[in-house]
Protein backbone atom coordinates (compact mmCIF):
# COMPACT_ATOMS: atom_id res chain seq x y z
CA UNK A 1 0.00 0.00 0.00
CA UNK A 2 1.38 3.38 -0.99
CA UNK A 3 1.96 6.13 1.53
CA UNK A 4 -0.67 8.44 -0.01
CA UNK A 5 -3.31 5.73 0.16
CA UNK A 6 -2.49 5.08 3.81
CA UNK A 7 -2.90 8.77 4.64
CA UNK A 8 -6.26 8.95 2.86
CA UNK A 9 -7.40 5.78 4.61
CA UNK A 10 -6.37 7.11 8.03
CA UNK A 11 -8.08 10.45 7.37
CA UNK A 12 -11.22 8.60 6.33
CA UNK A 13 -11.22 6.50 9.50
CA UNK A 14 -10.70 9.63 11.63
CA UNK A 15 -13.53 11.48 9.85
CA UNK A 16 -15.85 8.51 10.28
CA UNK A 17 -14.94 8.15 13.97
CA UNK A 18 -15.48 11.88 14.55
CA UNK A 19 -18.86 11.70 12.83
CA UNK A 20 -19.89 8.80 15.05
CA UNK A 21 -18.73 10.65 18.18
CA UNK A 22 -20.62 13.84 17.22
CA UNK A 23 -23.78 11.89 16.45
CA UNK A 24 -23.63 10.03 19.78
CA UNK A 25 -22.93 13.26 21.67
CA UNK A 26 -25.83 15.04 19.97
CA UNK A 27 -28.21 12.14 20.67
CA UNK A 28 -27.16 11.98 24.34
CA UNK A 29 -27.72 15.74 24.68
CA UNK A 30 -31.15 15.57 23.04
CA UNK A 31 -32.30 12.73 25.33
CA UNK A 32 -32.02 15.07 28.31
CA UNK A 33 -32.96 18.25 26.46
CA UNK A 34 -36.18 20.14 25.89
CA UNK A 35 -37.24 21.34 22.45
CA UNK A 36 -38.42 24.87 21.73
CA UNK A 37 -38.42 27.33 18.87
CA UNK A 38 -36.22 30.38 18.84
CA UNK A 39 -36.15 33.54 16.80
CA UNK A 40 -33.05 35.08 15.21
CA UNK A 41 -33.02 38.60 16.68
CA UNK A 42 -29.60 39.87 15.59
CA UNK A 43 -27.35 39.21 12.62
CA UNK A 44 -24.15 41.10 11.85
CA UNK A 45 -21.62 39.41 9.60
CA UNK A 46 -20.73 36.06 11.11
CA UNK A 47 -22.36 36.82 14.48
CA UNK A 48 -25.97 36.05 15.29
CA UNK A 49 -28.19 35.88 18.37
CA UNK A 50 -31.17 33.59 18.86
CA UNK A 51 -33.82 34.39 21.47
CA UNK A 52 -35.84 31.55 22.97
CA UNK A 53 -38.01 30.95 26.02
CA UNK A 54 -37.69 28.06 28.45
CA UNK A 55 -40.65 26.09 29.79
CA UNK A 56 -41.02 28.41 32.77
CA UNK A 57 -41.09 31.50 30.52
CA UNK A 58 -37.51 32.67 31.12
CA UNK A 59 -36.00 34.46 28.15
CA UNK A 60 -32.63 33.14 26.99
CA UNK A 61 -30.30 34.37 24.27
CA UNK A 62 -27.97 32.08 22.38
CA UNK A 63 -24.99 33.98 20.95
CA UNK A 64 -23.05 32.32 18.17
CA UNK A 65 -20.56 33.10 15.45
CA UNK A 66 -20.21 31.12 12.24
CA UNK A 67 -19.02 32.29 8.84
CA UNK A 68 -21.70 30.59 6.76
CA UNK A 69 -24.71 30.41 9.04
CA UNK A 70 -27.35 31.58 6.54
CA UNK A 71 -29.65 33.10 9.17
CA UNK A 72 -31.59 36.33 8.73
CA UNK A 73 -33.29 38.41 11.39
CA UNK A 74 -36.76 37.04 12.06
CA UNK A 75 -35.96 33.43 11.08
CA UNK A 76 -37.48 30.75 13.31
CA UNK A 77 -35.05 27.98 14.32
CA UNK A 78 -35.27 24.84 16.44
CA UNK A 79 -33.46 25.02 19.77
CA UNK A 80 -32.67 22.26 22.26
CA UNK A 81 -31.79 23.21 25.86
CA UNK A 82 -31.35 21.36 29.12
CA UNK A 83 -33.48 22.29 32.11
CA UNK A 84 -30.48 22.29 34.45
CA UNK A 85 -28.49 24.62 32.12
CA UNK A 86 -30.98 26.53 29.95
CA UNK A 87 -28.32 29.01 28.82
CA UNK A 88 -26.33 26.24 27.10
CA UNK A 89 -28.45 25.35 24.12
CA UNK A 90 -27.91 23.70 20.76
CA UNK A 91 -29.52 24.21 17.42
CA UNK A 92 -31.23 21.24 15.86
CA UNK A 93 -29.12 21.38 12.70
CA UNK A 94 -26.08 20.05 14.58
CA UNK A 95 -26.42 16.70 12.84
CA UNK A 96 -25.60 18.17 9.42
CA UNK A 97 -21.89 18.34 10.23
CA UNK A 98 -21.74 14.73 11.37
CA UNK A 99 -23.49 13.59 8.17
CA UNK A 100 -20.88 15.41 6.11
CA UNK A 101 -18.13 13.71 8.13
CA UNK A 102 -19.74 10.29 7.55
CA UNK A 103 -19.86 10.86 3.79
CA UNK A 104 -16.34 12.28 3.65
CA UNK A 105 -14.97 9.46 5.80
CA UNK A 106 -16.64 6.75 3.74
CA UNK A 107 -15.39 8.32 0.51
CA UNK A 108 -11.81 8.57 1.81
CA UNK A 109 -11.89 4.96 3.02
CA UNK A 110 -13.05 3.83 -0.41
CA UNK A 111 -10.28 5.87 -2.06
CA UNK A 112 -7.73 4.34 0.29
CA UNK A 113 -8.89 0.74 -0.14
CA UNK A 114 -9.64 0.77 -3.89
CA UNK A 115 -5.97 0.36 -4.96
CA UNK A 116 -5.76 -2.80 -2.82
CA UNK A 117 -8.63 -4.36 -4.74
CA UNK A 118 -6.99 -3.41 -8.03
CA UNK A 119 -3.71 -5.07 -6.96
CA UNK A 120 -5.59 -8.21 -5.91
CA UNK A 121 -7.35 -8.31 -9.27
CA UNK A 122 -4.04 -7.91 -11.12
CA UNK A 123 -2.50 -10.79 -9.14
CA UNK A 124 -5.39 -13.08 -10.04
CA UNK A 125 -4.96 -12.34 -13.75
Amino acid sequence: MEKGNKIILILGILALATGIYLTCDDNAFKKKAVFTEGKVVYVLGSRYNIQYFTGDGTEQTLRRSQKTHGYHEGDIVSVWYRNDKPGKARLSDAGKGSKKLFITGAFCILLGVYPLFQKMREKKE
